[in-house]
């Protein structure tokens, strides 16, 4: 037998050298063969699905979705909402309509109906009624007249044309006065500017002059049975002042006044509503119009955003883990697919949160702290484009393209956004037609379906921004959002809806708003380090004070969002000072 081949030991180190030369070697010719940039999910299929539309795709220009103007729960409170449909601001006279028809479904139904449509009779079909004076020229119905004044049913009158209610002719003024204790026609005409304040039910509240350049405001005589609801505060350089000029008179003046079944509302509080807490006045205005016995209530829901492949599976176990033991309930807005540019902005990536085990176990250990999983988006980005920013997931819109203009108003001039760039819409997406965002709604669903965390229930419109026809299809795939929402003119009219032509509404309280879906509401922010797009920092002490400022509605709601890579002492701060005002924090399917 021949003796067994060995290597030298010389031998032995040589062979292994030239192995590793070899391997070196092979490695160098693979990658110098590709992109040294490669990142995982670079060229996957969903990058290319959701990078087939680029930056140069015309807006869809396909059908709209109809949506009809009855709408809310059926079986409660059922309210009419009247609105002018003549004059120049039949566009800000529909959004109102539906901004106020999205507050009244908290009670009920919603009936929207142009005030030339008004008939004989109608006003009794109803549980209540609210009309929107936005033309001071229209034409006030005498059957409308005849009806509020011959009727128990309670009527909310906004804005213009009171006097046309209580008539021009001296024995029809005499008869308005006799029923509701004051003169529409000896209002004092009182500077806009000087009210920066509303007294209400105890509570000084900020008001924002901006809407309209004059008041006119109600002076009831004294001893008449009117009740002031809510009072206008005169003031210069800080100071109590007429509020009809000169040296005396009265420094507040009924900014709302009920008496009999009509509430008088002297401006439409729907401009501004960011800053312009009016607005929760107005809200917190229809308890007493449809439902005076409701209890009051404090509660408050957080929501943990932006929530992707590529979150850091620590900072999600850590807000877990503190919101748990402080024992708070909590949202967590969870984007399925996550879209990028590869570093050498060459080409695109694209990953799943099945690609992300590590994010799901988070997510998982989430769920079982108290957390509940919603649908934000589905790539929260759209197609190969900065819309407006970078074409990443988390930080683009999904559904309405936008852009970054260095001018507030027309003519924008489109730029390179920058944080102090205003953030303005330019069009609908490409792929608008409701079935086509069906499907991408379905598909981000299915993705966490698959992922083992259970079928979400409630969706997020990411940067709360989308276009009609997406709305009517958020609609169709969840019964329930959890956002503030666009609505545009045209949606009553049926007219094609535009750019720039609509308003963002958030809510006090839960609504069931005119695209078809109950929206739980979010209506204090977001923390912020920096100024982002004209909006200044915002730190706990901003989202306490709107908490506090939201204590006017009868059902007061405390909702906020909070992003888990930020210091997490932001958010124990917030959630104690809302906590210190008391509000306690609920599931947000039990806000009310």
């Amino acid at each position: 037998m021949s003796k067994t081949f060995r290597l030298s030991r010389r031998a032995r180190l040589g062979w292994f050298a030239g192995l590793t030369v070899i391997l070196i070697v092979s490695v160098g010719a693979v990658f110098g063969l590709t992109n040294d940039s490669l990142v995982d999910g670079e060229g996957s299929a969903l990058a290319k699905q959701y990078t087939a539309v680029d930056a140069d795709s015309a807006a869809a220009q396909g059908p709209e979705h109809a949506f009809p103007p009855r709408f809310g729960t059926p079986g409660k409170a059922s309210t009419l909402v009247l609105y002018d449909t003549t004059g120049t601001r039949t566009e800000d006279a529909e959004m109102y309509a539906m901004a106020t028809g999205n507050l009244v479904t908290h009670f009920g139904q919603a009936d929207l109906k142009a005030l030339t449509d008004y008939t004989p009779g109608l006003l009794k079909d109803y549980d209540a009624a609210v009309y929107l004076g936005t033309d001071y020229d229209a034409t006030v119905p005498q059957a409308l007249r005849t009806d509020v004044m011959s009727s128990d049913v309670p009527v909310m009158w906004v804005g213009e044309n009171i006097d046309r209610l209580a008539g021009w002719d001296q024995a029809l003024t005499a008869e308005f006065v006799a029923r509701y204790g004051w003169n529409p026609h000896d209002s004092r005409t009182v500077p806009s500017d000087t009210v920066t304040s509303l007294r209400y039910e105890g509570k000084n509240v900020s008001r924002d002059p901006q809407g309209v350049a004059e008041l006119r405001l109600p002076d009831p005589e004294d001893g008449s049975p009117v009740k002031t609801v809510a009072a206008a505060q005169c003031r210069e350089h800080d100071e109590p002042t007429p509020c009809a000029g000169g040296d005396e008179g009265p420094a507040q003046l009924p900014w709302a006044l009920r008496s009999g079944n009509l509430t008088y509302v002297a401006e439409i509080p729907l401009d501004f509503i960011d800053e312009n807490d009016s607005y929760l006045i107005y809200s917190d205005l229809f308890y007493d119009l449809l439902a005076p016995e409701t209890p009051g209530s404090k509660q408050a829901a957080v929501r943990l955003e932006d929530v992707g492949p590529e979150a850091d599976p620590e900072d999600l176990r850590a807000v877990a883990d503190y919101l748990h033991e402080a024992g708070v309930p909590f949202q967590v807005a969870v984007m399925p697919v996550q879209i990028g540019r590869t570093p050498d902005q060459k080409d695109w990536y694209g990953l799943s949160l099945q690609d992300r085990p590590r994010v799901v176990d988070a997510l998982k250990y989430m769920q079982e702290r108290g957390g509940t999983l919603i649908q934000h988006g589905t790539t929260h980005q759209y197609g190969a484009m900065d819309n407006p920013y970078s074409g990443r997931t988390g930080e683009d819109y999904e559904f309405y393209r936008y852009g970054c203009s260095t001018t507030a108003q027309e003519p924008y001039e489109f730029e390179k956004c920058e944080n102090d760039s205003y953030i303005r819409q330019i069009a609908r997406v490409a792929e608008d037609d409701v079935d086509q965002h069906v499907a991408r709604l379905k598909h981000g669903r299915q993705i966490m379906i698959d992922a083992g965390l259970g079928e979400p229930k409630i969706f997020e419109t990411p940067h709360y921004a989308a276009s009609p026809n997406a709305y009517a299809a958020m609609a169709q795939v969840y019964d329930a959002r959890y956002e503030q929402a666009d609505y545009f003119a045209g949606v009553l009219s049926h007219e094609r809806s535009e750019a720039g032509k609509a308003y963002s509404q958030h809510f006090p309280y839960s609504v069931h708003d005119i695209y078809g879906s109950t929206v739980y509401p979010e209506n204090l922010g977001n923390i912020t380090e920096a100024e982002q797009n004209n909006h200044a920092a915002r730190d706990p002490d901003f989202l306490i004070s709107r908490a506090k400022a939201n204590l006017v509605v009868r059902e007061s709601t405390a909702s906020f969002f909070f992003h888990p890579y930020l210091d997490i002492d932001y958010l124990k701060d917030t959630v104690e000072g809302i906590q210190g005002l008391g509000y306690e924090f609920v599931p947000v399917t039990k806000l009310k």
